[in-house]
C-alpha cells in the first residue's frame, strides 16, 4: 500500500476523532454547570465569565476511539508496519485514563500540588510496568549508549516535564489545544514515515479531536479542556514523543536528531516551564504555585488581544513542527537548511522579545521583593487551611479581614443583597501618597466583596498580591455553597 493511500486512511481516522470530540462537546457543555465543572474568572486565568471545564472529557472520547480503531482495524494491518506489544499499549491506555481521571478530579475538587504530583507519578509507574523506557541511543562522537535502568528515570522525567509543561500553558483560550494539535499531528506523520501504525492512528485521531475542541476553545472560548484535558494530552503525547524512534515497544534507538525532534513541537511549553522555574526561584515564589507571569500573560500585556497572542504562538509552534518533519526527512533535504535558518531567526527574535518582557523590573528590585513574595506564599497556604476549618458562612467571610490586617488594604467590605454586611478599614492607610485602586468580586448568592488598595511600585509584587487575594476569594466562592448547604 502506498504512503499516499495510508495518509488518506489516516485522514479518515482524524475525521472520526473530530466527530467523536464534536458530539461529546455538545453533551459536556450542557452538563458541566449541573455537575459543578465551571471555571470562574480571576486567579491566573485570562477569561471573563463562567466557562465549562469538561472539554478534556470530549478529547478523551477521541483518544478512546483512536485506541478502539487500532484494536479493531489496524492491530494486524497493514503488513510490514511496526506494531507495539499489547502490554505496552494497554499500559498507555490505562495510564492515560488514570491521568484524565486525576485531572478531572482536580477540576472538581481542586487538589493540592502534592496530590497531583503523586497521581502523575502513579500514571508514569503504570507506563514503566508496561515496559516503556529508553533503552539505547546512538549519540554523536560517542556511538551506541545503553541506558539500562537510567533509561526508566530519563523516560519518567521526560513524561513528567512535558505533562506539567502543557498544564502550565493552559491559561489562555486556545493555546494548549493548538500546541497539542501540532504535536499530535507531527506524531501521526512521523508514525507514517517510520512505519509505526499505532503512533499514526493515535496522532491523527487526537489531532482530529483537538480540531473539534478548538472550534469552541479559540478566543473567546466557550469551553475549557481543564486539567482533565491538559494533563492527559501532555501525558499521552509525551509518551508518543518518547517512543517516536522506537524499534520495539517502549524502546528507542537512532541518531540524536530522532531522539530530540519529537519534543520540538512542545518548544513553547518547555520554554515557559524554564522561564517559570527561573523567575520563581529568583523572586522567592514557590515553584509549584501558579502566577500570572507566564509567556502568554506577558504577551497579552504587550499585544492586548488573546487572538494575537495565540496566533503568534501558533506560528512559532507550527514552524517548530515543520522543522521537526524536515529533520525527520533528513539533513540532505533542501527544506532542512531553510527551516534551520528560519527557525533560528524566529527563535532568536522570540527570546529577545521575552527577555524584554521579563526585564522590565531591575534584578535588585526583584531580589528586594523576595521576602514579600515568600510571605504571600505562606499567607496563601495559611488561609487555605483556615478556610477548610470554618463551619459557618459568617466565620468564612470574617477571614477577609486579613486583607486589611495582613495585606495592607485600606478597606474590605462585604455586601449582601446590596447592604453592607461586614466592613473593615485601616485607621492609618499605608503608602498615603500612592494611587489607589478599587476592585470587587462576586461570591455568588448576592454576596459581593469590594476592596481598596494602594498601587505598589513593583508591578510583579502588585500582580502576585492580587493573585494571592483572588485565589482566596475563589476558594471562598467554592466553600460558601457547602457551608450554606450544611455540608
Amino acid at each position: 500500500m502506498s504512503l499516499l493511500s495510508l495518509f488518506s486512511i489516516m485522514l479518515c481516522v482524524g475525521v472520526a476523532g473530530f466527530a467523536a470530540s464534536y458530539v461529546s462537546l455538545k453533551c459536556v457543555m450542557r452538563k458541566a454547570p449541573g455537575w459543578g465543572f465551571m471555571c470562574q474568572p480571576g486567579g491566573h486565568s485570562c477569561h471573563n465569565g463562567s466557562v465549562p471545564l469538561l472539554g478534556g472529557a470530549a478529547i478523551y472520547c477521541a483518544v478512546l476511539l483512536s485506541f478502539l480503531l487500532f484494536f479493531l482495524v489496524f492491530s494486524e494491518w497493514p503488513p510490514g508496519f511496526m506494531h507495539p506489544d499489547y502490554k505496552a499499549l494497554f499500559s498507555l491506555l490505562i495510564g492515560t485514563t488514570w491521568i484524565a481521571a486525576l485531572g478531572t478530579l482536580d477540576d472538581r475538587r481542586h487538589m493540592d500540588w502534592h496530590s497531583k504530583l503523586l497521581g502523575e507519578l502513579v500514571g508514569i509507574a503504570i507506563l514503566l510496568i508496561g515496559g516503556h523506557t529508553i533503552q539505547n541511543a546512538t549519540l554523536p562522537f560517542v556511538g551506541v549508549v545503553h541506558f539500562g535502568w537510567f533509561g526508566q528515570i530519563f523516560f519518567a522525567l521526560s513524561v513528567l516535564t512535558i505533562t506539567n509543561a502543557v498544564n502550565l500553558i493552559d491559561g489562555l483560550d486556545g493555546l494548549a489545544g493548538g500546541i497539542c494539535f501540532f504535536a499530535a499531528l507531527v506524531s501521526g506523520i512521523i508514525g507514517l514515515l517510520k512505519g509505526d501504525i499505532f503512533m499514526a492512528v493515535i496522532g491523527f485521531g487526537v489531532s482530529g479531536g483537538l480540531l473539534a475542541f478548538l472550534r469552541y476553545n479559540f478566543p473567546p472560548a466557550s469551553v475549557f479542556m481543564g486539567d482533565g484535558g491538559s494533563l492527559m494530552l501532555g501525558f499521552l503525547l509525551s509518551t508518543l514523543a518518547t517512543s517516536s524512534a522506537a524499534t520495539s515497544p517502549g524502546q528507542r534507538s537512532g541518531m540524536m536528531t530522532m531522539i530530540l525532534v519529537p519534543f520540538m513541537p512542545f518548544g513553547i511549553a518547555l520554554l515557559d516551564v524554564s522561564f517559570a522555574i527561573i523567575r520563581r526561584s529568583i523572586s522567592g515564589r514557590r515553584i509549584f504555585q501558579p502566577d500570572t507571569d507566564h509567556i502568554h500573560h506577558r504577551l497579552m500585556e504587550a499585544l492586548g488581544r488573546p487572538r494575537r497572542v495565540v496566533a503568534l504562538l501558533y506560528l512559532f509552534s507550527a514552524l517548530l513542527s515543520a522543522l521537526t518533519l524536515a529533520m525527520v526527512l533528513g539533513p540532505r533535504h533542501e527544506l532542512y537548511r531553510i527551516y534551520i535558518i528560519l527557525i533560528g531567526i524566529l527563535a532568536l527574535g522570540l527570546v529577545i522579545l521575552l527577555l524584554r518582557l521579563y526585564t522590565r523590573e531591575s534584578l535588585p528590585r526583584i531580589l528586594g521583593n523576595r521576602a514579600h513574595m515568600k510571605y504571600l506564599a505562606s499567607f496563601s497556604d495559611f488561609m487555605c487551611r483556615r478556610l477548610q476549618r470554618v463551619s459557618t458562612e459568617y466565620e468564612a467571610l470574617t477571614l477577609l479581614q486579613r486583607g486589611v490586617c495582613d495585606l495592607d488594604f485600606d478597606t474590605v467590605r462585604v455586601e449582601k443583597y446590596g447592604s453592607i454586611y461586614l466592613e473593615w478599614t485601616r485607621e492609618q492607610p499605608l503608602h498615603p501618597d500612592a494611587p489607589r485602586s478599587e476592585r470587587e468580586w462576586s461570591l455568588g448568592n448576592g454576596v459581593i466583596v469590594r476592596w481598596t488598595m494602594p498601587k505598589h511600585e513593583s508591578e510583579s509584587y502588585q500582580n502576585y498580591l492580587l493573585l494571592t487575594w483572588n485565589q482566596l476569594l475563589k476558594s471562598l466562592s467554592r466553600r460558601l455553597p457547602k457551608l450554606r448547604g450544611g455540608c
